[in-house]
């Protein structure tokens, strides 16, 4: 398929309020990050959402309030490294990531701790 990308739509329009799986992405112009971020937790999905700055702030702030299982900033919300764990929030995810209980294994550190009582 060749990629397309529609200009000029708003968050109502049927692409931007379906979940599409292909070469498409959708541009909606905004007045500021906290509409930015109004206008990406403002649907029922929650796959990948992104972020193109040079603002330290805006990345943290838009990482920490964004509602989606996977958040980029500065890159494409696809083609994630393969042994991180990979899903979504909302309609656009079920149960545990693809990797369940393996991704956590990669992530953990073993510490054996004992207290002696008083």
């Amino acid at each position: 398929m060749t990629p397309s990308l529609f200009t000029e739509s708003d968050p109502d329009m049927r692409i931007n309020r379906e979940e599409i799986f292909g070469p498409v992405a959708s541009v909606i112009k905004v007045r500021d990050l906290e509409q930015a971020i109004e206008v990406a937790n403002d649907t029922c999905y929650g796959l990948t959402a992104g972020i193109c700055t040079s603002s330290l702030k805006a990345a943290n702030t838009f990482k920490r309030r964004a509602q989606a299982g996977m958040v980029m900033v500065n890159l494409p919300t696809a083609g994630v490294d393969y042994h991180v764990p990979f899903g979504g929030r909302k309609a656009s995810s079920y149960g545990p990531r693809e990797q369940g209980s393996h991704a956590r294994e990669f992530y953990t550190q073993v510490k054996t701790t004992y207290t002696l009582p008083i």
